[in-house]
């Protein structure tokens, strides 16, 4: 195994014990600062002092070799063999302008990014006690205690930003990640509703068509009925299907276009033309539009117009002979009404999907949907949220001096 695909799997099994997952070129740039810290130390007690030195560092290095193999508690190895170590060799081998108390910086910042504050804050109390001891028994100036110690709480500051920073890109990921699922569910649904009133729709024309077509070729065969209804009704439900076919297929070849070149998608001005193609199958059905549908959003019209479809369907397939009616009214109080008589009392099945893709849909346009048995009725109602009404024109006004003033 290369050392790169060592390091990656070392860094998965580390962010699946809940670590933050920082990129490598920072733990490679602590690990060298390290690196590079300890070997300075050794140089600046370069003669006889070499081999106890290099011996020193060697082991204050030791931690972040033990991460490499994902050690738990690696913040208690930090402060015994790091701490220990960088004291020992500044008690020992003192010398100027010391080095190597760097190590308790990136000690102390390394903890703080990786294990948190809490066990920050006490490799930051391990940490200075290793200074102050360097300076109360050594060979430091206060003035370099000071600012050494000062350094290692800066090495804490360094690590929390580090860490608050990483967890919340993680927490942006995670965001996106839920908000491309629900994007992408709710792509999913949409298509599902569109397929289902497609389908739905046109099989229920068709059925009913077959069924007009079975019914003359029986009265055909018994001498009391005609051919020519039988054909003219497989005729209609073969367009019928034709249709189908060719919305279904448009459907799904929009699937994969940025919508460049898209047909213009079903309105408002479509539902006479699907109220006559429920009529020529059977349907008893009749349409009361009210208001001018020019002004109706584009989105909104075709909502209604997928409503009345299944809804339309749902007569069709659910009380056939029935007489349905519906009423369209885009006043005041704009409204969509979709009647028809039952064959016998009902009650409503919540868990069908064309009633929760209308719901869904009505939800869309911000409008309140209702549906379920009125008496001998079945009424899905939609109301509509009003338009503003627009602002009235400023009139002018005359002062005292009879000159016009704008209000």
């Amino acid at each position: 195994m290369s050392l790169a695909a060592f390091i990656q799997r070392r860094k998965r099994e580390w962010v699946a014990r809940g670590l933050p997952d920082y990129p490598l070129w920072i733990a490679a740039l602590i690990d060298s600062a390290a690196l590079l810290t300890g070997a300075v130390a050794v140089l600046q007690r370069w003669g006889d002092g070499v081999p106890l030195a290099a011996a020193l560092v060697l082991v204050a290095l030791v931690p972040w070799v033990l991460e490499l193999w994902g050690r738990d508690h690696t913040w208690v190895a930090f402060v015994v063999l790091t701490g220990g170590a960088t004291l020992t060799l500044m008690l020992s081998r003192p010398v100027d302008y010391e080095v190597v108390p760097f190590l308790m910086v990136l000690m102390v910042g390394h903890v703080t990014a990786v294990a948190g504050v809490g066990r920050g804050l006490l490799v930051l109390v391990a940490g200075e006690a290793v200074v102050v001891a360097a300076g109360l028994g050594g060979d430091m100036a206060g003035a370099e205690v000071a600012i050494w110690a000062a350094a290692v709480v800066v090495g804490l500051d360094m690590g929390f930003i580090l860490r608050a920073q990483q967890l919340r890109i993680e927490a942006q990921a995670r965001e996106h990640q839920v908000r491309e699922r629900q994007a992408v569910l709710e792509e999913r649904q949409r298509i599902a509703r569109d397929v289902h009133d497609l389908v739905g729709h046109s099989l229920s024309v068709t059925m009913l068509h077959l069924t007009a077509a079975r019914r003359d070729l029986e009265d055909a065969a018994s001498g009391s009925g005609d051919l020519g209804e039988a054909l003219d009704a497989l005729s209609e439900a073969e367009r019928v299907g034709r249709r189908a076919m060719a919305d279904i297929r448009s459907t799904v070849d929009l699937l994969g276009q940025d919508g460049a070149g898209e047909a213009a998608p079903r309105g408002l001005a479509d539902l006479p033309a699907l109220v006559a193609e429920f009529q020529r199958a059977g349907v008893d059905v009749t349409l009361h539009a009210a208001g001018d549908p020019r002004g109706v959003p584009e989105a909104t019209g075709l909502g209604l117009y997928r409503i009345v479809q299944e809804s339309l369907a749902n007569v069709a397939k659910h009380a056939p002979g029935s007489h349905a009616e519906v009423r369209l009214d885009l006043g005041d109080d704009p409204s969509l009404v979709v009647t028809n008589t039952l064959p016998r009392p009902v009650r409503r099945n919540a868990g069908g999907s064309g009633l929760s893709g209308m719901a869904a849909r009505a939800q869309q346009l911000g409008a309140r949907l209702s549906a379920g048995p009125e008496g001998r009725r079945w009424e899905v109602r939609v109301d509509l949220p009003r338009s503003r009404p627009e602002p009235e024109p400023e009139r002018p006004r005359r002062t005292r001096h009879g000159q016009a003033a704008r209000t």
